[in-house]
């Protein structure tokens, strides 16, 4: 009896699983071009997927006459993919049934155009751009202290970012003793920056490498003092006051 239960507690599990968990993420755009009796055809699909139910619609382009159509009786179950265009084409009404498996970033679709024609298309997923910092979020002031060998430092970079050049002051507050200096040797390349601080100490020359990465209100940076010690430091963004 107890094998008997634990069998039909596996099929009931085995039965919810595609319910609970393998409902394929359908929500997107999907484009595909092919081939008809009628020619060439491209599609974005714009769907969105809620439950088990599918919303959106179809953007048709043929030789640049473009059509748009809601489409209706969306479904999704697992990765089986269905619904149907209603198209209305010279003065004509179609009715396009889609019937297919998503795998991934693809979608294989059965395309039946009423009693007239079944096409093997299919639809790719629309990569949505990556969001990248801008060099010129970097453009700006940023504010940082510090614990060092020689004590704790404030400092403040003052940025400005042209194309992938970085320019600006680093100005600085060393145990009391001040320094004013140009960044040199400045660049962006998305969210990363690096630049060079050529600080005067004591009567020294000291030459300190920063090189880093941008995180919305926050860099975080690795300071390289000669060949005499390293720190990672957080900068934080001044923000502006609003203007009224």
């Amino acid at each position: 009896m107890k094998i008997r239960g634990r069998a039909i507690l596996l099929t009931a599990l085995t039965l919810s699983v595609p319910a609970c968990f393998g409902t394929a993420d359908v929500t997107g755009k999907w484009k595909s071009e092919f081939d008809t009796q009628i020619g060439h055809l491209k599609y974005t699909y714009d769907l969105k997927a809620e439950g088990g139910k599918i919303t959106g619609k179809a953007f048709r382009d043929q030789d640049g006459e473009k059509v748009t159509t809601e489409l209706t009786e969306g479904k999704v179950t697992g990765d089986d993919v269905s619904f149907v265009e209603n198209l209305k084409l010279q003065d004509q009404e179609l009715r396009i049934e889609y019937k297919g498996k998503i795998a991934g970033d693809e979608i294989k679709f059965t395309r039946k155009v009423g009693d007239f024609a079944t096409t093997e298309i299919t639809a790719r997923r629309e990569q949505e751009a990556v969001a990248t910092a801008a060099p010129t979020s970097i453009t700006g002031k940023w504010q940082a202290e510090f614990d060092t060998q020689i004590g704790k430092q404030k400092y403040v970079y003052d940025l400005k970012v042209e194309g992938d050049k970085l320019t600006g002051r680093a100005i600085g507050d060393i145990a009391g003793e001040k320094s004013d200096t140009e960044i040199q040797q400045g660049n962006v390349n998305g969210a990363e920056v690096s630049f060079v601080e050529n600080v005067k100490y004591q009567g020294q020359d000291v030459r300190v490498d920063y090189k880093g990465k941008l995180a919305g209100d926050e860099l975080k940076l690795t300071r390289q003092v000669g060949d005499v010690a390293k720190e990672e430091l957080v900068a934080k963004r001044v923000k502006q006051p609003a203007t009224k």
